[in-house]
């Protein structure tokens, strides 16, 4: 992102700048935050006094240390359980594709190079078929309202479910495409 970008306005750049604060404040602040307080809390209550596990336990950076050494396996096993495992993941990732506009707009490759030449071989296609008179006019009619939707693709229209659904572009989305 450069801030000399003409299509940054203040709006955009405030949602963003929003976007980024509450990534990184929950992926990281407050994540490390939680950790060490849930590990000071565990400690002094369940450590520190406790006659059977105080000697195991000597120091609060040995309790962390240790905690680390178990959590951190913990943690990766879970997740990977989690993406591979249970229906959780694919889930969360189909509610969030299906409420993502942009899924439905086209950018980068696709929308330069393949959805062009998919255009353009399915117009070949199907003048071939009418020089041979193989296709009807319910087929025609079926390409054109394919050969529609990939044109308003191009152009940067979003298709499909978030139109229906009422889904609309918001100011500061704008040019993202």
């Amino acid at each position: 992102m450069s801030f000399r970008d003409e299509d940054l306005n203040f709006p955009k750049l405030l949602f963003r700048a929003w976007f980024y604060f509450r990534q990184g404040y929950n992926l990281y602040l407050a994540f490390f935050v939680g950790f060490a307080s849930n590990i000071i809390v565990l400690f002094r209550l369940g450590v520190q006094d406790n006659k059977y596990l105080e000697p195991i336990f000597p120091s609060l950076g040995l309790f962390t240390l240790i905690g680390l050494v178990v959590a951190i396996p913990l943690g990766i096993t879970a997740g990977l359980y989690h993406m591979k495992r249970t229906a959780a993941f694919a889930a969360d990732a189909s509610v969030q594709t299906e409420a993502n506009p942009y899924v439905y707009k086209t950018i980068g490759k696709e929308k330069e190079v393949f959805l062009p030449l998919w255009i353009l071989t399915a117009r070949g296609l199907a003048k071939l078929l009418e020089r041979q008179e193989t296709m009807s006019l319910e087929d025609k009619n079926e390409l054109q309202e394919i050969l529609d939707k990939a044109n308003a693709l191009l152009e940067g229209q979003p298709v499909g479910l978030p139109r229906k659904m009422g889904i609309k572009s918001f100011p500061v989305t704008e040019g993202d495409t």
